[in-house]
């Protein structure tokens, strides 16, 4: 039963209680004793000296590297298959041996991967959106789940945001059909301390609506995707409807945050947005610090950064060890970031990313063959554009796909074209397609870049890179 489908074609009342229902039930099962008690174990371990920070990301990896060899048939049939003795993995250094998966690999084989070792009964089901089509579905740990959700309130704490904090939520959700045409386009759920707010109805014609209820309700934390929050900004900078309270935190996951974006969110609401970067599989994680650094979370999960040789960036591959019930051994999250090797005013433990450059995104290819895998600076500074997107069908050639705001002018689309051509001369042509609005995935994401090229194509680069 498709119960998306079942919640929008509900009366609003019974979607009300759909949502406090669900909201209560997720409070309860993530917010309880449980996560309680590893947010305070967390919460000491980021005053680990470098060295033992490492000696205990260390210990865990080994022992969940040998659970893994002897308990998940998957890896058992791989450390045989290899002559690997699972003691002899002991650092991070030493996981090299062992292949990268890709998310596809880990699809296929995902029922090979259930431990044997942990019951169903101690375990929730758990699913990653799947952006490009790759949504992935698996089991994991009561206490996993409750760590990784200890590790991102961490972060949240360390910028004085605090759990039951109520926040004005702008994500995926399809919180109201989407034939509605008058407001209100948001639903409370008080479980949560939410207001959710549908990103869908989202528009010049609509903005002022959903500035008004902020204004209502006052909530100090809004968090959701970047592209939905951007879009908010720049509508209230085009329209000139600003807030009447000042927000004290916003914070953004799931898509890749661009420098335009930052700016937009920057001026309409006074404050700069916090970024984590996290996965529902917990092979990494990463946490933004007051300076504005993100900090790689060691105690958290083994992190490789593997150089990639068309962006000159690295790729994100990692191990959890939290999650018992399915392992993830060198799991390619499909990631790329840039490394920092200066050292933090802050003094957290734990490697530092300069920025990511790209997450769950296609690559371009240019007429002479090569890849490019970051273009959003070619839209720096262009406060006309409400959003953007770049799709390729051929090589060589790029539609731009803009969605025009008021002040956007013919200079406008000269000065893009100006940009593609300083940076890329004749190896890459762009023509100019103008929308009303930009499509969005089923979860309500926006790819910044979408190509229908094989060599392109997201899915595809990760399996030709494994």
């Amino acid at each position: 039963m498709d119960l998306e489908n079942v919640y929008v074609k509900m009366p609003r009342s019974l979607r009300h209680l759909a949502i406090n229902v669900e909201g209560w039930r997720i409070n309860r099962s993530r917010y309880n004793r449980g996560f309680w008690n590893t947010l305070l174990e967390v919460e000491r371990r980021i005053r680990y000296s470098e060295a033992d920070l490492k000696a205990y990301r260390d210990r865990r990896l080994n022992a969940f590297v040998k659970h893994s060899a002897e308990t998940v048939p998957y890896y058992r049939r791989k450390f045989n298959e290899l002559g690997i003795a699972p003691d002899s993995i002991r650092t991070v250094e030493d996981l090299a041996c062992l292949p990268i998966v890709s998310k596809s690999e880990v699809k296929q084989h995902i029922q090979s991967m259930r431990s044997e070792a942990v019951s169903d009964r101690d375990c929730i089901m758990a699913h990653t959106s799947g952006t490009t089509g790759a949504g992935l579905r698996f089991a994991t740990t009561i206490e996993a789940n409750h760590e990784l959700w200890a590790v991102w309130w961490r972060s949240r704490r360390w910028h004085g945001l605090q759990p039951r904090t109520w926040c004005g939520y702008f994500g995926g959700r399809p919180v109201v059909p989407s034939s509605l045409k008058l407001p209100p386009f948001w639903l409370y759920n008080y479980p949560g301390r939410q207001i959710l707010f549908s990103t869908y109805h989202l528009n010049i014609d609509t903005v002022k609506s959903y500035v008004e209820e902020l204004g209502q309700s006052q909530p100090p934390w809004l968090h959701g995707y970047p592209s939905a929050l951007a879009l908010l900004g720049h509508l209230m900078l085009e329209t000139g409807v600003v807030l009447d309270y000042q927000v004290s935190w916003i914070t953004v996951s799931s898509e890749t945050l661009l420098p335009q974006q930052i700016e937009v969110i920057k001026k309409a609401f006074g404050i700069s947005p916090i970024q984590d970067y996290g996965l529902t599989e917990a092979v990494a994680c990463a946490s933004e610090c007051e300076m504005g650094n993100l900090h790689v979370d060691e105690d958290f999960a083994a992190v490789e950064f593997i150089p990639d040789q068309v962006s000159g960036a690295y790729r994100i591959v990692g191990t959890n060890f939290s999650n018992f019930a399915t392992p993830f051994l060198r799991y390619d999250t499909g990631d790329l970031v840039f490394l920092s090797d200066t050292d933090c005013a802050c003094g957290r433990p734990g490697g530092l990313i300069s920025h990511i450059d790209g997450r769950q995104e296609d690559y371009i290819i240019l007429s002479n063959g090569m890849w490019v895998g970051r273009m959003d600076h070619i839209f720096k500074d262009m406060t006309g554009v409400r959003e953007a997107q770049i799709y390729q069908k051929v090589p060589g050639e790029i539609v731009l796909r803009i969605s025009r705001s008021g002040s956007y002018s013919p200079f406008d689309e000269k000065k893009l074209n100006g940009e593609i051509k300083k940076r890329f001369g004749k190896e890459l042509k762009a023509s100019v397609k103008y929308v009303e609005k930009l499509p969005r995935s089923k979860n309500g994401k926006l790819r910044f870049v979408v190509s229908d090229i094989h060599e392109g194509n997201l899915l595809e680069r990760i399996n030709l890179k494994s």
